[in-house]
């Protein structure tokens, strides 16, 4: 089964990123023969948030590609389990494929809106009208919209969106995707709705999914997670995005989507917003600069991505409403306020692939002198110099660590999600938030040298012609295991 993710807007960008992390974790899905195809469809081609999310789905790629035994799928016991294939080598093996493409070419504009519409060649009668509609001012303090540069996004303006989103149809994407979408297949979409990009994107790309020419397309089983209000910006004077409108922007979209026929015929919808928005972010209108740290309501509806394809067919047969509640309203959030599905689902895979982020950086290089780290093993030593493939590695685990604590864990997103704490390089007893391994004289819980001892354990066990990538990835999925047996239940 192949499913097409689609992340409209920067919102859409993040949770695709949380998607990819979740998918490295080893989290498992109820479908064996699963392919990921993720797709990011943004005016606003050089968006940092973009971006860092399609680098991390080339490492993810790449990583896969080295670490993972061939035939490994989205039920297998291993991180980077689930393929995942670029949109526009559909028909190709994961294994031949060398770099992953997730964007549209439908965002590379450097035109203004009125450029868009040809507003030039119109008569006066029709440039009148579009005067009364649009603000046609090219002063930029006055905000403008017939002349606003597309190049940025839409800057809050979901009215001049939906106008240019119409031009996906004529896309080569779109028309490839409806040529070679089959009855099998399924797509989610993922966007905001409190800005410009996401609540004029969404409804305009399921008109297109339910008019399509392919019957497979316009039939298809089709999930959404819409995405409200969960975070402020600074108040800038100058600046087109105001929090002070994404209430009544959520409030009139929620409004169309009502009534919308198309909107109505989604198989699964899911709603996810957070009132508490204590915080406030950078306001950046878009470009390079616009790179925010990962939030946990993206992690929560990239979990909407994984309910929707574990879902069997007759489960979406009639079109149903989710939402996601905690335990608690607590700020911060951490692991024991979440519920006990949640943790077993999505936590237990996050802190196994947690423990191997740490063991990985911070306890395998220490262990010079251990035969796991030495060049007759792996060939990892660091004095024989570490392949690029390990590199790879590496850097994705500290992306990782950085986005699950650090960023998470920023009191400016407002909800604030305390899970993981990478400080201390000599054990992993106090790494997860809320629940501490013991440790005695006679039990030291799991020091460094334990760890080595459990990595040797799983090194003497694995096939001696595997390639030493893909042992290195096993002994340290089958130690990380270890270790969370050791912990026990979660907080």
């Amino acid at each position: 089964m192949r499913v097409f993710v689609f992340g409209i807007g920067g919102t859409g960008a993040r949770v695709l990123r949380s998607l990819a992390m979740l998918l490295a974790s080893g989290l498992k899905l109820d479908h064996s023969n699963l392919e990921i195809i993720p797709i990011i469809i943004d005016m606003d081609a050089h968006n940092g948030d973009t971006a860092r999310t399609r680098d991390v789905f080339r490492s993810y790629h790449t990583i896969r590609k080295a670490f993972v035994a061939a035939g490994a799928n989205s039920q297998s016991d291993s991180f980077f389990n689930t393929i995942i294939k670029p949109f526009n080598r559909l028909d190709s093996n994961a294994s031949d494929i060398t770099d992953i493409d997730l964007q549209f070419d439908f965002q590379n504009r450097t035109d203004t809106f009125a450029q868009f519409i040809q507003y030039n060649t119109l008569d006066q009668s029709n440039k009148d009208i579009l005067e009364l509609l649009y603000n046609d001012s090219t002063n930029p303090a006055d905000f403008p919209e017939l002349h606003l540069d597309l190049s940025v996004g839409f800057k809050g303006n979901p009215n001049i969106g939906s106008v240019v989103f119409n031009d996906l149809a004529a896309s080569p994407e779109f028309k490839n995707l409806e040529s070679a979408y089959t009855v099998n297949d399924r797509i989610f979409i993922v966007s905001s709705i409190f800005g410009g990009t996401g609540s004029s994107g969404f409804p305009t790309l399921v008109k297109l999914i339910r008019n399509s020419t392919n019957p497979h397309l316009k039939g298809t089983k089709l999930g959404a997670v819409t995405v409200m209000p969960y975070f402020n910006v600074d108040a800038v004077d100058d600046s087109a995005i105001k929090s002070a409108l994404f209430t009544t922007k959520t409030k009139a979209a929620l409004s169309f989507y009502e009534n919308d026929t198309d909107i109505r015929s989604i198989n699964a919808l899911y709603y996810i917003a957070d009132p508490n928005q204590t915080g406030s972010l950078p306001n950046v209108e878009g470009g390079r600069e616009q790179i925010n740290d990962a939030h946990v309501i993206e992690l929560l509806a990239a979990t909407a991505i994984t309910d929707f394809i574990s879902k069997q067919d007759e489960q979406l047969a009639t079109p149903a409403h989710y939402e996601f509640g905690a335990e608690t309203d607590s700020n911060p959030l951490t692991i024991a306020h979440l519920s006990p599905n949640t943790k077993e689902r999505y936590i237990k895979p996050l802190v196994r692939f947690a423990y191997a982020a740490q063991i990985a950086t911070k306890f395998v290089p220490r262990l010079s002198d251990n035969r796991f780290y030495g060049p007759k093993e792996l060939n990892i030593s660091a004095k024989m110099g570490l392949p690029n493939e390990y590199h790879k590695l590496l850097s994705f685990f500290e992306s990782f660590k950085k986005w699950v604590s650090a960023e998470m864990s920023n009191s400016r997103n407002g909800r604030v999600l305390n899970t993981f704490l990478f400080d201390d390089p000599e054990t992993l007893n106090n790494m997860i938030v809320g629940k501490s391994i013991p440790s005695t004289w006679l039990a030291k819980g799991l020091t460094q040298s334990k760890i080595a001892e459990k990595l040797n354990k799983f090194l003497d066990k694995e096939q001696a012609n595997l390639p030493a990538p893909q042992k290195y990835q096993n002994i340290l999925f089958k130690t990380a295991t270890d270790c969370l047996d050791v912990l026990g239940q979660l907080p």
